[in-house]
């Protein structure tokens, strides 16, 4: 009768430890968010995506190099 007890008793603890667990997983924490990230910016001459603090910025436009700024503004001052 012991052995019977401590058996239900094992299937009991058991039991309760896989709910538990179940528990916790189906809450499903969101992943953290990622560390140091940054705004990507589209250069306005040439479409490439680059961070913001790479960009160089004029008129709320972003450029990826000094060229690319001074080509497009030329290009808006003959156009």
């Amino acid at each position: 009768m012991a052995k019977i007890i401590l058996i239900v008793l094992g299937l009991l603890l058991v039991y309760w430890i896989l709910r538990s667990y179940r528990r916790r997983v189906e809450r499903g924490e969101p992943p953290p968010p990622a560390a140091g990230g940054e705004d990507m910016v589209r250069c306005a001459r040439c479409g490439v995506h680059l961070p913001r603090s790479e960009s160089i910025a004029t008129q709320g436009r972003f450029y990826c190099s000094t060229e690319h700024q001074q080509a497009h503004q030329s290009e808006r001052r003959s156009g």
